[in-house]
């Protein structure tokens, strides 16, 4: 339960398309394919409502790099939700940017409100800082849960007042289960830039393609953003870029195609916090990607006479004891004694989870995870066997 990757196959057409393209061997613009520049924004902003005229697209090797981008072409300090995604805060120290992380809770959905935003801004003046940019996920890396519009727009207005660019990573937008997603791009078009790639609802995570839509109110911050990639990694690879045209037609058996093995990460996703539930961990429902992040803080005493104190110690006891592997609070700068552990729901063979409910649609969780998550079901198991409430052991 450790890492993050989807383990669906490539679809047919995207792998046909990258054999038909192996032989483009030709150096393409640094800020990408003009075709794929101009399809991947009108795809992503007709699902997620903002205007494709705003912006211009940038295509780089993977949402992180191009994440990593923006950060270097825009001074000033970050302002970072705990917990956030693990490489958020090392590319901000690699530039020597500080952060002011604004810390969120289980009751807000492991999310910042507009109101916790603000303060964190004012205050961070206060101290002599210089706040400039904000770095949003949702459906968010470690919790699973997203944020609804309302708070998007909020968020939004305290961004316009205060004068903050808006790094909205929404690499999880199509994993969203209720598929509602919504852009903060759609509220604050003129001080967002997006990002976003194949590597979640297509398990193209070895493509390594990402792109960035830049609001054309900051041409400076593209210029900038297309000099470093000209400096560094000069233009993504050909046959990629030309393959991945194909993610972006709307092509009914590609929809279908991610819809279910959405349907698939929110199934599996739904047993393992069912476990959890059943162990006396609260978690709210599930709203997309494919992590969770508990608290174990209830079984604190517990742990405590094993000498288990901190969320580092607890994910190596757990790796120690059942060989289940989870990431730390802290990987997602999280405090050392927050007992919090990110687990990742893909530890499964793709294609005989995606046969199998093609041929079970409607199957319950547990007639899925039994027939085709082995490790999942184990994991599961050998949490519930190793927290005990009363000294008398727990099986989920």
């Amino acid at each position: 339960m450790g890492f993050g990757q989807s383990p669906f196959p490539v679809h047919p057409l995207i792998r046909e398309a990258l054999a038909v393209n192996a032989g483009q061997n030709m150096y393409l613009p640094s800020a990408g394919l003009p075709e794929l520049r101009e399809l991947s924004r009108h795809y992503l902003s007709e699902k997620f409502g903002f205007n494709a005229d705003d912006f211009k697209t940038v295509v780089g090797p993977g949402s992180k790099e191009l994440i990593y981008d923006i950060q270097l072409a825009v001074e000033g300090d970050l302002l970072l939700p705990i917990p956030s995604w693990v490489s958020y805060a090392p590319q901000a120290v690699l530039i020597g940017d500080p952060i002011i992380k604004i810390p969120a809770t289980m009751s807000d959905n492991y999310h910042i409100t507009a109101e916790s935003l603000e303060k964190a801004i004012v205050v961070a003046r206060q101290k002599g800082m210089n706040p400039k940019k904000l770095n949003i996920n949702y459906p968010n890396n470690p919790s699973g849960l997203t944020m609804p519009q309302s708070r998007l727009e909020q968020i939004a207005q305290v961004c316009r007042k205060q004068g903050i660019l808006v790094i909205s990573d929404e690499i999880y937008e199509l994993v969203n289960y209720q598929q509602n997603h919504a852009s903060i791009a759609k509220f604050y078009p003129e001080g967002t830039i997006v990002t976003s790639g194949l590597s979640k609802h297509l398990s193209l995570g070895g493509y390594r393609l990402g792109v960035a839509f830049v609001p054309k109110a900051l041409n400076s911050i593209y210029a900038a953003m297309i000099g470093i990639a000209s400096e560094t990694w000069s233009a993504v690879s050909a046959p990629i870029q030309f393959a991945s045209l194909k993610t972006f037609e709307n092509e009914p058996v590609v929809e279908d195609y991610i819809n279910t093995c959405t349907k698939i990460h929110s199934i599996i996703s739904s047993y393992v916090r069912d476990g959890l539930i059943s162990l006396g961990i609260k978690y709210p429902v599930l709203e997309g990607a494919f992590y969770l992040y508990p608290n174990f803080g209830a079984f604190r005493d517990q742990l405590f006479e094993k000498d288990v104190k901190t969320s580092e110690q607890l994910a190596m006891h757990l790796l120690d004891k059942i060989q289940v592997a989870t990431l730390p609070g802290t990987a997602f700068g999280d405090a050392l004694e927050n007992l919090a552990l990110r687990l990742a729901n893909c530890d499964f063979e793709g294609k005989i989870a995606l046969n199998y409910y093609i041929e079970h649609p409607g199957c319950s969780p547990e007639s899925l995870v039994n027939a085709c998550c082995p490790k999942i079901k184990l994991a599961r198991q050998r949490l519930g066997n190793i927290l005990t409430t009363s000294n008398r052991s727990i099986c989920l």
